[in-house]
Formats: structure tokens, C-alpha cells, sequence
């Protein structure tokens, strides 16, 4: 027995989510439609372009806001510090202009390596003459940056890791500048939240590189106290699977289906909390990969569905599988109580989603086969 997606007719994502933008830039208090706010640096206030909320802030709220703000723009994941359409000499200038001599050294780097994570030549060889600039204009010795380039362009994995690295020190850096220490985590927190963003963005739209480059620094924030272990999360993501053999032997011929993708992180999640003894989690994992395939969940887009007793028990009526909600509620209900026995019911949880995925077909599916078989 199969079981097909209902549509949604009329289904619209709300205004600015085709792209990603960061959530600080837009107003919260106009019915759930996104507008744009506008940052009077005078006054130190926002106000919303439609509703015309106002809000004030102190000096010390206001640089930390801006602050926020700079770090995702200037040191967004996946993005090189200057325009492609720059020539060598404007971006030896910009680079001039923008930052101090170590800071340039570390930008360039990291826009050379990320350069060769997305296989652009084109760019690589424009940053190869801005550093010729560099030797030539400020009178350095060659010998030093010829071999810099050749370590750049071996087969060492390792030097990739140098544009999340530089990604992150920035960002902290920045961040630490602006927020008395008692905030500090709390605003870690914060941008941990965005690069979340920026990653789910980035995996709907199947870009590999950011994503890497996201999860990566993600690691390098290393939270205390976060219910997500980031060391291990993106881990399980299969289409982070031989990225940097990947970049290295330049193959460009890997193809993932994101949402099919999606689906096996979620179990692998799930199926990594389950040896934690974290049943709750184990089984929220699960059920995400179910209503995944359900289209009631969508990572991007944003759509998140309700993990509770009531949408659960509707979920278990529309796959026409009671047991499917008997776990659930023994998961859920011991897993304070008696871990083991919680995820004795977790594990019979996810073997039933993974038992339910195949037989789920959408419209489009249906039709196919209408169509083959009537041909």
C-alpha cells in the first residue's frame, strides 16, 4: 500500500525567503509578513517600512546590534571579500583599503582557497596577479608568496580549513570587541542561530561549499551548554560525504537529491541520539524525516511542523498506522523516567518511519505512472 502527498493549494513562502537575508533587518511585529526595517545610525533606532514600529536603543544595545549585523555580511560563508566582476588591481586596492596587512595576507588566502573549493579558475588566476601586485607595489620579496600559492594549490586538505578558520576568527574577534564579556555566549548563541540559517539555506539550494564552510565553523564555535552537538551534527549529512576528496580531485560529477538527502541526515540523526540514550531526540529526528517526505516539513523554506501529542496522533491517521503513534507516546513518555525502555520504543519508532518512507509517493509521482501506464 502506497500513500500519496496532499497539496496544500495556494502555498506561498513568505516574502524574502527565496533568498536568504538576515532576520535582524526585518520587522517582527507586522502579522508574520516580513518588511523591511531601516537603521537610523543618529538616533540609534529601527523603524519598520510598513507598520512604522519605532525602537530605541542604548549605545552599548546598538553596537552590538550593528555588530551582528557586520559580521554576516562582511564574513558570509561561501562569499569572497571582493565583487567578481573586480579587476586584479581594484581588488589589490580594496584589499588595501579595507584591511591592515595581516588581515589583507588572511583574506586573500582565504578567498584563493575558496576559489579552488568552488573549482573557479577564473578567479584563481585573477587572485595569482593581485599577488604579483602585492610583490611588485609594496616591494615584498617573491620567493615567500610563490610558495604560499604552491601550498595553496597542493593536494593538502588540510590547508582548506583555513577559510572557515579565518571566517571565524574575524567573526569572534568582532563579536568580542562589541559585547561586554556577561553577553558574550549569548550572542555566540546568536550566531550560531544565523550560520544555522545560512547552512539550511545554503543545502536548499544545493551549494556543498558553503555548507561546508558553515559547518565547519560551526564546530569552531563550540558552544557550551548547546542542546546540538555541531562537532558531530553535520557529520551525518550525507551531502557533506567526500567533500574536501571531492575538491581535491576535482570532481564535479557527484549529484545529491536534497530532499531524499535530508530525509537519511534526519535518521542518521536519530539514529545517533538512540546510542546517546536520548530517546525524545532520537525520535523528533525520525518523525522530521517523515513528515519530510510528507511535505509538512521543509528546511528551507522555513515550515516547521509540531512535534506534540495531537499532530502526531493526525500524522499516524494520514499513513493509516497506529503503531507508528503508540511509540511515539511510550518514547516520549518514558524518556524521563526510564531512558533504556524509552529507547526501546525510539528504535521500533524509527524502524517504523523507515518502513513508511518508501511507500510514500507524491502527486507528481502518481502521475508519472498514470502516464507510463496508459503509454
Amino acid at each position: 500500500m502506497t500513500y500519496t502527498i496532499l497539496k496544500q493549494e495556494n502555498e506561498k513562502s513568505p516574502r524574502g525567503f527565496t533568498v536568504w537575508t538576515n532576520d535582524l533587518d526585518w520587522c517582527i511585529h507586522c502579522d508574520k509578513i516580513q518588511h523591511k526595517l531601516v537603521f537610523d545610525e543618529q538616533t540609534k533606532t529601527t523603524k519598520c517600512t510598513k507598520c512604522e514600529h519605532t525602537e530605541t536603543y542604548a549605545d552599548a544595545d546598538w553596537k552590538i546590534l550593528q555588530t551582528k549585523r557586520y559580521v554576516t555580511t562582511q564574513y558570509m560563508p561561501g562569499k569572497y571579500h571582493f565583487n567578481n566582476n573586480l579587476t586584479a588591481e581594484e581588488i589589490f586596492q580594496k584589499y588595501l583599503r579595507d584591511l591592515n596587512h595581516v588581515d589583507w595576507s588572511s583574506w586573500l588566502m582565504h578567498d584563493y582557497l575558496l576559489a579552488k573549493m568552488k573549482q573557479d579558475q577564473t578567479t584563481q588566476n585573477k587572485l595569482l596577479e593581485t599577488a604579483k601586485l602585492v610583490v611588485n607595489k609594496m616591494n615584498y620579496n617573491a620567493t615567500p608568496w610563490k610558495k604560499l600559492f604552491e601550498k595553496m594549490d597542493a593536494k593538502d586538505p588540510e590547508m582548506l580549513y583555513q577559510v572557515p578558520q579565518t571566517i571565524y576568527e574575524f567573526a569572534q574577534k568582532k563579536i568580542s570587541e562589541a559585547a561586554p564579556k556577561e553577553k558574550l555566549q549569548t550572542i555566540m548563541q546568536n550566531y550560531v542561530a544565523t550560520l544555522y540559517s545560512i547552512y539550511n539555506y545554503s543545502r536548499w539550494k544545493g551549494d556543498r561549499t558553503t555548507c561546508w564552510i558553515t559547518s565547519e565553523i560551526l564546530k569552531l564555535c563550540n558552544l557550551k551548554n548547546s542542546s546540538i552537538d555541531f562537532t558531530k551534527y553535520y557529520n551525518y549529512d550525507p551531502i557533506l560525504e567526500n567533500f574536501l576528496d571531492d575538491i581535491l580531485t576535482k570532481n564535479k560529477n557527484r549529484e545529491f537529491n536534497l530532499k531524499d538527502t535530508y530525509i537519511q541526515w534526519e535518521l542518521n540523526i536519530a539514529n545517533h541520539y538512540l546510542t546517546q540514550q536520548n530517546a525524545f531526540a532520537a525520535t523528533w529526528s525520525a518523525y522530521k524525516a517523515l513528515t519530510t517526505k510528507l511535505e509538512l516539513h521543509t528546511i528551507w523554506p522555513p515550515k516547521p511542523t509540531q512535534f506534540d501529542i495531537t499532530t502526531v496522533k493526525k500524522v499516524s491517521q494520514i499513513v493509516n498506522d497506529p503503531e507508528l503513534f503508540r511509540f511515539y507516546d511510550l518514547a516520549t513518555d518514558l524518556n524521563s523516567i526510564d531512558p533504556p525502555k524509552a529507547c526501546y520504543y525510539a528504535k521500533y519508532f524509527i524502524k517504523k518511519v523507515q518502513e513508511l518512507l518508501p511507500k510514500i509517493t507524491t502527486p507528481e509521482q502518481e502521475q508519472t505512472k498514470t502516464s507510463t501506464y496508459i503509454t
